[in-house]
């Protein structure tokens, strides 16, 4: 089996976290900041009814028109525009000498950067090309800005899964039991020890086994997965590199594992050595039990029905076109149609997203809202 990037995923996972609660500060040299303060729930953003005072992403995007303040959590929170717009004026708009609406936009361009940044620092920084990829939104307020990251990203598409609002939530429901063991064993491509590291990976799989009738004991099914970390001789730093085998039957098997190293490092760092050492230094592995099987479409329906809503339109800003008249168009209203084309709000009880003008969106058969950013 050739090696995938996507291989790499099941040993490096980050998520890049700033929602609704963010609270946008200026300091004192006049610089906007958006978190790492959060407002929580409670008392929440200043739009809440509990009483909060800083003004927070979801009050920004209050002011610019993206979210209803009587269709919020499907109408069961009714949100105070004018408690948000007190809140941006005071601590935004007039220490930075903009009107309201270029406040609440500069709030939003902030923790679009911010969140550029992040993605960046696990993309391009890696070697991997975020042009090349489709941006999967998390969050119930993800859908705010997720085309402006895309945009900055050089992204073409954006994927807003059904599950998007409770997206962490149901990772935790269908996520497997895992175990990690590692085992320390200095081995060079020159003089490969094939004894010596078929004996540390039967001793990793022994362990996994174990944990796979233990806790895994009544989980579905179990797989096991080998890594290794390897770096060029001489090297401060090792790369991680997914193993094709369990035991290193022949030559060939070390053959593939150089290949891989190589491609991988290639990769990551737009080099590879090919003439040099190879050091194999610490071997991995990693067990897996499903526990469960869901039914995304039983999740879903099991909130309360608050009915459809009718379409409608509503003004809303954008920073590169001022203010222009969206369609408000329920989620679930989007699988009548072909194409949703921006600049367009498309509504849920759960979730709110965005499409900029420009860009256009449509509904997938596994009911997630698909964004193209290019015609």
């Amino acid at each position: 089996m050739p090696y995938r990037m996507q291989d790499l995923a099941m040993w490096t996972l980050r998520r890049v976290v700033l929602g609704g609660g963010s609270v946008a500060w200026v300091d004192h040299a006049g610089l906007l900041h958006v978190g790492p303060q959060s407002a929580g729930s409670v008392p929440g953003p200043a739009c809440y009814p509990h009483g909060g005072v800083h003004p927070t992403v979801t009050d920004a995007a209050l002011v610019l028109g993206f979210i209803d303040p009587h269709y919020f959590l499907g109408g069961r929170i009714g949100l105070d525009t004018q408690a948000a717009k007190r809140a941006l004026e005071e601590h935004v708009a007039a220490p930075l000498d903009l009107d309201l609406q270029s406040a609440a936009a500069a709030v939003m361009h902030v923790i679009t950067e911010n969140m550029v940044a992040a993605i960046e620092d696990i993309t391009l920084n890696q070697g991997i090309d975020p042009r090349r990829a489709v941006l999967v939104a998390g969050g119930g307020a993800a859908g705010l800005n997720s085309v402006a990251i895309a945009r900055r990203l050089g992204c073409r598409q954006v994927l807003i899964p059904e599950l998007a609002a409770a997206l962490s939530a149901a990772g935790g429901l269908f996520s497997e039991l895992s175990a990690e063991y590692a085992g320390l064993f200095l081995t060079t491509g020159g003089g490969f020890d094939r004894i010596g590291t078929n004996r540390v990976l039967a001793e990793l799989k022994e362990k996994c086994l174990e944990f796979a009738n233990g806790p895994g004991t009544q989980s579905l099914r179990q797989s096991i997965q080998f890594a290794v970390e390897a770096r060029y001789a001489r090297q401060i730093w090792e790369i991680e590199v997914p193993l094709r085998v369990e035991k290193f039957s022949s030559m060939d098997d070390v053959g593939e594992l150089m290949k891989d190293f190589h491609a991988l490092h290639r990769d990551l760092f737009a080099i590879e050595d090919p003439y040099s050492e190879v050091e194999f230094i610490m071997w991995r592995a990693r067990v897996s039990c499903a526990l469960n099987e869901f039914d995304v479409q039983s999740l879903l329906e099991t909130g309360p029905d608050t009915g459809r809503r009718a379409d409608g339109t509503r003004p809303v800003f954008f920073q590169e076109h001022g203010v222009v008249d969206a369609r408000v168009i329920d989620a679930q209203a989007i699988a009548d149609e072909s194409r949703v084309t921006g600049p367009a709000i498309v509504e849920s009880p759960f979730t709110t997203v965005v499409i900029d003008p420009g860009a256009s969106a449509q509904r997938t058969d596994a009911r997630s809202v698909l964004i193209n950013l290019q015609p």
